[in-house]
């Protein structure tokens, strides 16, 4: 497309070069002598030629270099890394395509989401921000994404070589709301460390009662609780889809499996089996991981460069979510798309903005590079299996994950989800079960 919209670009400004030149010379006054001078008319001729011709050097080069009105589109990110992968991949537009691209950084994803609706109506939004599939739904809802199907359907925006799953998540009802550019799927993570040193043997866990049995050992043998659990929506959702079951947009909430998979949680603390980051004081569950507080942990692809700064002496394994219940295992799949705000004075801009950068290879190569997680183009998930060779395994567990699939009151039902498993781990006087949960917020955020 790059090509197409700089060919038509410079063909445009040659030929309005040309007119304008001989209109130029039309009207052009001749010396009074050159009437009767031959000698002078031929060198005038030649000297109006070659003015058209500097002319026509003049216009490709103008167009090459798109000196004239420059559109200024701006992205929104909040994290620093993924503004780091977007700046690589929109590095020489403006020269390409005549249309310069500013970051507007947001401090978190909370400061993210919780402002662009009022810039939204204060025209103030970025054009494009980049976000992820976990609480996108109601933004969609609110119809704060402009829908991509015109450039989809026009093929100014090619979808061609993405991987479908993750497609999949960005069309809703069969509207294209984002392009997908970066893939990070659950996993189940070990310190290998202290899986040695404990001497746990070579078969690491498939089920979640093989990891309860594992835990059993721990706790008897070196009095610790042996899983970490971060109560946040992430971790949780990924319990849940290994267990069979999931959220489906608000249509399976109070499914017997999600009750299954809160229950196993919910026993397992119980029995002192899990520790939780807010217990001893920390952030996030890879602060447990890195202190050895822990020996599993649900996660993703960025405790790698967490423990490569922290504790690059720690070796992890990367393992597929295990199996619980009657479920067949896999998590979560992250998958970051470019999405268009609504408003946006640019809108064609935008979609040529988009399409420069899911249409080259910068992009997939700044995802490898910078974050190491997978790009969503399948091409290139084997330069992700060699550059990020400790990960290369995620690219396996891709087929077994799903995306989140959110409730539209997504934030709401996320928070009212981990309230209320805070407070039945935490108040030992809660008799609430998995099933009871679930079927709260069935009756509060399901849909039929």
């Amino acid at each position: 497309m790059k090509r197409k919209w700089c060919a038509k670009f410079v063909s445009v400004l040659i030929c309005g070069a040309l007119l304008l030149g001989l209109a130029g010379c039309g009207a052009k006054e001749q010396p009074a002598e050159s009437a009767t001078n031959d000698e002078s008319s031929a060198q005038e001729d030649t000297k109006i030629q070659e003015d058209a011709q500097a002319q026509e050097e003049a216009a490709v080069v103008e167009a090459k270099n798109d000196t004239g009105d420059v559109v200024t589109l701006t992205i929104g990110v909040w994290a620093d890394d993924e503004a780091g992968r977007l700046e690589k991949t929109f590095e020489g537009i403006e020269e390409d395509l005549g249309i310069r691209v500013e970051f507007l950084k947001y401090p978190s994803d909370s400061d993210f989401w919780d402002n662009i609706p009022a810039q939204i109506a204060a025209g103030t939004a970025p054009d494009i921000i980049s976000c992820t599939n976990e609480h996108y739904l109601q933004y969609i809802d609110q119809g704060l994404f402009e829908p991509l199907d015109e450039y989809v359907s026009s093929g100014a925006i090619s979808l061609d070589g993405i991987w479908e799953k993750a497609m999949d998540a960005w069309k809703i009802n069969d509207v294209v709301w984002g392009v997908p550019y970066a893939l990070n799927p659950g996993v189940f993570i070990v310190n290998n460390n202290m899986w040695q040193e404990f001497g746990l043997g070579d078969a690491y866990p498939t089920t979640w009662d093989e990891v309860l049995e594992i835990c059993k050992k721990v706790k008897e043998e070196h009095d610790m609780a042996a899983l970490c659990l971060n109560i946040q929506e992430y971790h949780l959702t990924n319990i849940a889809l290994s267990f069979g079951g999931g959220w489906d947009f608000g249509k399976n909430i109070g499914a017997k499996e999600n009750g299954e998979a809160l229950q196993f949680l919910i026993d397992a603390y119980k029995a002192g089996y899990i520790v939780t980051p807010t217990e001893l004081g920390l952030s996030w569950d890879g602060a447990v991981m890195i202190q050895q507080s822990a020996l599993f942990s649900t996660g993703g692809a960025w405790y790698q460069s967490s423990f490569a700064s922290e504790a690059p002496d720690i070796e992890l394994k990367y393992l597929p979510i295990p199996k619980g219940g009657n479920g067949n295992g896999g998590g979560t799949c992250h998958s970051a798309a470019l999405v268009a705000l609504k408003n946006s004075q640019h809108p064609e801009e935008v979609a040529k903005a988009i399409s420069y950068a899911v249409g080259g290879d910068k992009l997939y190569e700044a995802v490898v590079d910078v974050t190491e997680v997978i790009p969503a183009k399948e091409e290139y998930f084997s330069l992700y299996q060699e550059k990020a060779s400790a990960l290369s395994d995620l690219v396996g567990y891709l087929d077994s994950s799903t995306p989140f699939s959110y409730p539209t009151q997504s934030k709401k039902f996320a928070d009212s989800l981990i309230n209320l498993m805070q407070e039945t781990l935490f108040d030992e006087s809660s008799s609430m079960t998995g099933q009871e949960i679930v079927d709260q917020l069935a009756a509060e955020y399901g849909v039929q």
